[in-house]
């Protein structure tokens, strides 16, 4: 891939060991190179889950991770014919040689069915003030997704042909699931940050015998619905950025339900696991588009 006008690997955010929470309910939907015709019937379900993030189990050592606690909210809501979603979450995670260290992170993003259609904004709050960290889209355009940056940098870029967004990578996963795939790879781009372009690779498993727990609210939804266990390897797709011995930058496994909701949730960094649990779910409903103003066509 060749990326124009920025040095995007200036532009990493400063802590890679925490930024990753955002994106694993994004990025362990894996997507399949070959096109799976996608029924209404296998869209997610427009809802709210809100996850307690916690230490799953440490190395431990000098610069280790000692101990998380944090929360997670993830929205994804089909408003006017596009998919919105919103991630909030605050971590603070404890280091043993310079302790604590906390972040507020949000993103939002509206993405076509057609998945040719990626806008996406990210903000942190430091020090009790929000600000912008990363703004941008994609589209498909002359049989190519071309990637935009507006914030911090203006920029343009060309990605793959076979990149997925966030939203159809959920889709095309839960197709590949029902049609007894046991593995599945692809590229996705999940605008967290300018260079997050990630080849994914994952081991697919029904998991019959998993229920979440304690879940408050609208846990019907979860009832008599199919479940899979998903075993995720996420690699840097640019070659100077990944380890030299081969190994992937993270691991990830989760529970996807049938209509799309993740839980229990566990990302391995190497040095540190961290555990994100659904303590709440809401349904949401599918938003139609706002009435035409007379006069407009």
């Amino acid at each position: 891939m060749r990326w124009r006008h920025a040095n995007f690997s200036a532009m990493m955010p400063r802590d890679e060991r925490i930024f990753p929470v955002i994106r694993t309910f994004f990025l362990t939907g894996l997507l399949v190179f070959s096109v799976f015709p996608l029924r209404a019937e296998e869209n997610p379900q427009s809802h709210r889950a809100i996850y307690d993030i916690s230490l799953h189990s440490t190395a431990g050592g000098a610069a280790g991770v000692v101990n998380a606690k944090g929360k997670m909210s993830y929205r994804i809501q089909k408003v006017c014919g596009v998919w919105e979603t919103e991630s909030v979450f605050s971590l603070n995670v404890g280091y043993e040689s310079t302790g604590a260290d906390t972040t507020n992170w949000r993103q939002v993003t509206r993405e076509s069915m057609d998945g040719c259609l990626f806008d996406f904004a990210v903000h942190v709050r430091e020090k009790g003030v929000d600000r912008k960290d990363l703004q941008g889209g994609a589209v498909c355009r002359g049989g190519k997704k071309s990637l935009r940056l507006d914030f911090p940098v203006k920029s343009v870029a060309v990605l793959p042909k076979s990149v997925v967004f966030p939203v159809q990578q959920t889709m095309r996963l839960l197709s590949a699931a029902k049609s007894g795939k046991k593995s599945v790879s692809s590229y996705v781009y999940d605008g967290t940050r300018p260079e997050s372009l990630y080849s994914v690779h994952a081991a697919v498993s029904p998991a019959t015998g998993f229920r979440s727990a304690k879940v408050e609210g609208d846990a019907e939804l979860l009832k008599n619905v199919r479940v899979w266990r998903f075993d995720t390897a996420f690699f840097d797709a640019f070659a100077l950025k990944s380890p030299s011995d081969g190994s992937p930058r993270y691991e990830v496994s989760m529970y996807v339900y049938e209509n799309g909701v993740g839980d229990r949730i566990v990302q391995d960094f190497g040095t540190h696991r961290l555990l994100s649990e659904m303590t709440r779910l809401e349904r949401l409903p599918d938003l139609p588009c706002p009435p035409k103003a007379e006069g407009n066509l």
